[in-house]
């Protein structure tokens, strides 16, 4: 089955899911947190190939 790239990923607008994670030095972040100390998050998704 072939999947378009309209149906992959969330769709603009929506809110993306509270996760924890670690940011490029290894520090854990929880977006929940995040978000009571901030009024928003900008999320940046990218694709490398190093």
């Amino acid at each position: 089955m072939t999947v378009s790239n309209s149906e992959k990923g969330l769709k603009t607008g929506s809110m993306a899911p509270m996760i924890d994670t670690v940011d490029i030095h290894g520090k854990k972040i929880n977006l929940t947190d995040v978000l009571q100390e901030y009024r928003g998050l900008l999320i940046d998704f990218f694709r490398g190939a190093w």
